[in-house]
Order: structure tokens, then C-alpha cells, then sequence
């Protein structure tokens, strides 16, 4: 047999991740068209047809080969087959290749195939791949469910998105609980365990039962409730403590000096930059106000806002302004970092994007001492453009004339340096204990899946970032919402959690020794690094570090009592809850 290379154009079969907002009917995901390379003669693939008439299925078989009368044309695959034989094929090795089934013969159309035959796959909150849970298969092979899952997700995230890094704790451990028994009680096993398992349809009872269990979630996350905030002020006041507007440049001196000012003072009220709390200023459009407006020329502006994805924390996001008539966006995700390229050095900066997921933290379009303004601001924080050391950024442009200019730039926020970030990989107690923290973890059981998993890890190390490096933005929260009393209350159940797994076998009960002798020490070092490091008060330190040991010991219990802390909670019920441990207790004593 000759041994030519042969090109098959081959589609990849993957599951597509459905953007926050995204209100179409789920539909099947569309295939591109990938050149792979295959070699005549050597072991391929055994062929089938697809249910819906216009797809073969190739799949990896080692005694399969193609005849070498073999001829393609660009977009139909005109396949000849010899030496054919049955086989259980995993998913994994599935691709799909569009041709056109009127050109196969009859004989070839009837070959013997494997059992397995993938239904279509439909657009969801996750993706639809290798390694998905039976619930997930079931859920990516049904339009009514997947149509359901991506109205959940949607929810999911804005929760995440809108609240204090508590009530994400809260919406984490309520979805955690309930995607950890939703298998069971639908009668869907936790993971399959073989191909057919995995490609088939789950019967009607299981369906059902899914569609029901996600329609209540649906109710559940639609009717939750955030508590008031006890006071509002302190978030501000913390976040200005790390948070500034520092002149960069000032092509209207008078100009900058004022919005800089009234910026800050803004700021350090209730931690938003709002154009309107300038004194004199009016919003137009923005992250403070609609998405457009009309300007005072009489043309429209428009604020592209959006909900961004996993890594801008589902926040939302601004990316660009454009105004009518115009054919491009008079700001767009690179106009900020262009004005700092301008300064010297190019403003200590790398790239000229705004952020690693391409946005800004807010844009805001004004009017201000008589001119038409935008107020382009980076995020801050976790999620800073800014790589350790660089700084975040504030602009100020002038719209004029269908373009935006250049009038006023300031530093915002400036990461940690890499050394100060270092500290809290190098202290004799607190490193050690952050590794028992991880290991008694664990983790994640078979049935709770990559894609579900995602949320938990990203807010749990943003959470982790900003008690180590944002210490007072943490305590405000707890202050603004008065959460004390329900953190004592969690904190009381996580060290009962904890006692009962140290008495399910000798290993554990060492790691629990382990732990609870370095819980002490490994939070005198963190308050030292807080005073000593950062500045702040005893009384700040010992508030911070206090939260910080909590929410600790808490990541061990996430899957040893997952759903400890669902909420939503009303932080009122807890008002004069009255603890039972000390927070640094240990429960065997």
C-alpha cells in the first residue's frame, strides 16, 4: 500500500463557554474546521454515521486503515475504507469530519460501527469535554438543560460579581452543596466510568429530575438577598488607605489638580469613583450611570459595559466609549495604556492593554468645567493590570471634535513588590501552616468537576491576596455588613468539623496536632507582618489577623462539610450570637 500523506480536514468537538448575559436558545455548537495530518495505510480511525445524516464519526483504532483510491476536496471529507472492525472507543479519541454521505457508497454508509454515538452538544455555563461528570454530559446533551444551566450560571456569577468577598464565601459553599448532590439525587452515577456511559442520554426520570433540581435553584439564586450595609463609609476609608490619585501628568494643570483632588476625596468616602460627586460635574453615560446618553453636541455616546469573565471575578467592566457616527471607539481597551506610553520610560509599563482580560475597571463620560470628559480607571486590587511593583492607573481624556484626547494621568494603586509579597512564603509558623491548610483540604471528590471547581480556586485566592495585602479592605467588609457574629458562628462549626475528621483515623489526628499547634504562632508572625510591614495598628493587626485565621481553618472544610456558611445569611440573626471557642482554640482541649 502506497504511504502518501493524506490531510483529513477534521472538527474538533468542544464545548463552548456561554458568555455571561447571553440570553439564545442553547443550539448545537457549531464545527470549524481543523487540518490534521494522517498517514495512508498506518492505524486510524473506524467510521459511522452520524444520527443527524450529515456527519461521519472517525475514531482512533489501531487495525483500521484507508484505501489509497482515496480523494479529498476542501470542505468534504470522500472517504474509502478497508479492513474494518468493531471497537468500544473512549470519547477522548472522538472527532468529526463533515462530508457528504450522497458520495459514500451504500456499502461504506452500512459499515459495522461501535455502539457509542455522541448527541449533539449544546451550549452551557461550562465546557462541554473530556472528563465532564455524568450530570455535565447529561446537561451538554439536552437543550432544555442546558438552556437551564446557562440562566443559572448567569446568576451564579453576578452574586459573585456584585458582593463583598463574604457573601462569595456564602453563594461558593451553597453552589458547592448543591452540585455535589445533584448526581445522587437524580440517579446519575458521580463520574463515568466507561465510554458508553459517558455518551449516552440519561433516561427520562434522570432529565426530569435535573430540569426540576435546576429550576429551584434558579428560584433560590433569584430570590437572594444581601444585607444592608451597617456602614457603608469604612470600605472607603480602607480602600483609600492603598488607594490614591498621584499626579503622572497634567496637560490642564487646573484641570487634573481639581479632579484629583475630589477624586480622592470621593474615594475615601465610599470607596466609588463617581464623576458625579465632583463638585460641578454631571455624568453622562458610564459604570456610575446608563450605557449612553446624549452629548452636548446632540450625538450619542455609548459605554460598552459588560459582565467580565472568571478572571476580572465576573465584575462589571467598561471597555471602551464610541459615538455615533463614528466607525471605531474613540476609546478602546489599549487607549490608557497608550497615555502612559507617552511618559518616560513608558510609564514603568510593559504592555499598553488595560488589563489581562482586556477592560477597564470603570469608564465614566461627564461634563466638568464646561468640557466633555471621560474617566478611564484601571482596576485595582487582585485583579490590577499592574504586575508586582507597577502601578494602576487614572485618565482623564477630553472628547472633542469624534476624538478622545490625553488631559490628566495619576497613579492609583501600586502592587506589592515582590519582596514584600515574599514575606508570607518565609515565616518558620506560617508557612508550614498554610501547607496543612492546602493538604487537609484535600482533594475534590471525583463528581465535583474541573469546570465546577473553577469559581472556588480564582475567589479563593483573591480572597487569599487581599487579607495578606489588603488586610483593611477585609475588615471594613466585616464592618460594613456587620458579619462578626456569623463568622464566629461559621468558626465555631469549622473547628467541630475538624475534631470529628481528626478522629477518623491516625493520620488525620496528627495533621490535626499539626495544625493547631502552629494556629498560634503562624498568626503572631502574620500580626507582626501587618504591624511591621504594612503599618498598621495593634488594634488593626490583631482585627485582621483574627479574620484571616477564620477564613483559614475555614478552606479546610470544603469538602468535609460542604455546604458549612450556604447562605444567603442575614448577618441580623447573628447579632448576639455568643461564641464557643476562642478563635485561636484549640477543640480537642
Amino acid at each position: 500500500m502506497n504511504r502518501l500523506p493524506l490531510i483529513v480536514m477534521a472538527v474538533a468537538w468542544i464545548g463552548v463557554f456561554c458568555l455571561l448575559g447571553c440570553a439564545e436558545p442553547a443550539q448545537p455548537v457549531a464545527p470549524s474546521h481543523t487540518a490534521v495530518a494522517y498517514t495512508l495505510g498506518t492505524p486510524l480511525s473506524v467510521i459511522e454515521n452520524d444520527p443527524a445524516g450529515n456527519q461521519i464519526i472517525l475514531r482512533d483504532v489501531p487495525d483500521v486503515k484507508l484505501n489509497p483510491n482515496y480523494q479529498m476536496s476542501p470542505l468534504n471529507s470522500l472517504l474509502d475504507i478497508e479492513n474494518l472492525s468493531g471497537s468500544t472507543i473512549p470519547p477522548q479519541q472522538l472527532a468529526r469530519v463533515q462530508v457528504d454521505l450522497a458520495q459514500l457508497s451504500n456499502q461504506e454508509q452500512g459499515v459495522q460501527s461501535p455502539s457509542f454515538v455522541a448527541p449533539p452538544v449544546y451550549t452551557t455555563s461550562f465546557v462541554c469535554e473530556d472528563g465532564n461528570t455524568a450530570v455535565q454530559n447529561a446537561v451538554c446533551q439536552n437543550p432544555q438543560l442546558a438552556s437551564l444551566d446557562v440562566q443559572m450560571g448567569a446568576l451564579v456569577r453576578q452574586l459573585l460579581g456584585d458582593n463583598d468577598v463574604f457573601e462569595r464565601d456564602q453563594v461558593l459553599a451553597s453552589q458547592r452543596a448543591w452540585l455535589l448532590g445533584l448526581g445522587a439525587a437524580c440517579g446519575l452515577t458521580a463520574a463515568p466510568s466507561n465510554a458508553e456511559n459517558a455518551g449516552s442520554i440519561a433516561d427520562a426520570g434522570s432529565i426530569s429530575c435535573l430540569a426540576g433540581a435546576y429550576q429551584s435553584r434558579i428560584a433560590a439564586l433569584q430570590s437572594w438577598t444581601t444585607p444592608q450595609l451597617a456602614d457603608a463609609d469604612s470600605q472607603g476609608a480602607a480602600l483609600a488607605k492603598y488607594v490614591t490619585y498621584k499626579p503622572l501628568d497634567a496637560r490642564q494643570p487646573a484641570l487634573c489638580q481639581a479632579i484629583g483632588s475630589q477624586a480622592a476625596a470621593a474615594l475615601a468616602g465610599d470607596g466609588a469613583i463617581d464623576p458625579a460627586r465632583l463638585d460641578g460635574a454631571q455624568e453622562l453615560a458610564g459604570s456610575h450611570g446608563p450605557a449612553s446618553a446624549t452629548d452636548p453636541q446632540g450625538g450619542s455616546i455609548f459605554v460598552d459595559l459588560y459582565r467580565a469573565g472568571l478572571y476580572g471575578g465576573y465584575e462589571r467592566r467598561a471597555r471602551g466609549v464610541t459615538l455615533s457616527g463614528a466607525t471605531a471607539p474613540i476609546i478602546n481597551p489599549e487607549t490608557l495604556g497608550d497615555y502612559v506610553e507617552t511618559l518616560p520610560n513608558g510609564g514603568g509599563r510593559f504592555v499598553n492593554f488595560a488589563s489581562q482580560t482586556n477592560d477597564y475597571g470603570a469608564i465614566d463620560v461627564f461634563t466638568y468645567q464646561g468640557q466633555l470628559l471621560a474617566l478611564v480607571t484601571d482596576t485595582v486590587g487582585y485583579n490590577s493590570p499592574a504586575p508586582p511593583g507597577e502601578a494602576a492607573v487614572a485618565g482623564v481624556f477630553t472628547i472633542s471634535q469624534g476624538a478622545a484626547s490625553p488631559a490628566c494621568l495619576y497613579e492609583t494603586f501600586l502592587m506589592p513588590p515582590p519582596i514584600a509579597m515574599g514575606v508570607f512564603g518565609t515565616q518558620p509558623s506560617l508557612t508550614p501552616f498554610l501547607a496543612l491548610i492546602t493538604k487537609i483540604e484535600g482533594a475534590p471528590p471525583d463528581h465535583f468537576a474541573p469546570s465546577d471547581r473553577q469559581d472556588l480556586t480564582y475567589f479563593q485566592g483573591e480572597l487569599d491576596w487581599t487579607m495578606f495585602y489588603m488586610p483593611l479592605v477585609i475588615t471594613a467588609q466585616v464592618q460594613n455588613a456587620n458579619w462578626t457574629g456569623w463568622l464566629r458562628s461559621r468558626h465555631d462549626q469549622v473547628l467541630d468539623d475538624l475534631y470529628a475528621w481528626s478522629q477518623k483515623g491516625q493520620q488525620n489526628q496528627t495533621e490535626f496536632n499539626q495544625l493547631f499547634a502552629l494556629l498560634t504562632p503562624a498568626a503572631t508572625e502574620l500580626d507582626t507582618v501587618y504591624v511591621q510591614q504594612q503599618g498598621l495598628t495593634a488594634a488593626q493587626a490583631e482585627q485582621a489577623t483574627a479574620i484571616a485565621m477564620m477564613e483559614l481553618l475555614y478552606q479546610t472544610t470544603y469538602y468535609l462539610d460542604p455546604g458549612l456558611g450556604a447562605g444567603p445569611i442575614d448577618p441580623a440573626d447573628y447579632t448576639n450570637y455568643r461564641p464557643r471557642y476562642p478563635i485561636l482554640a484549640n477543640p480537642q482541649s
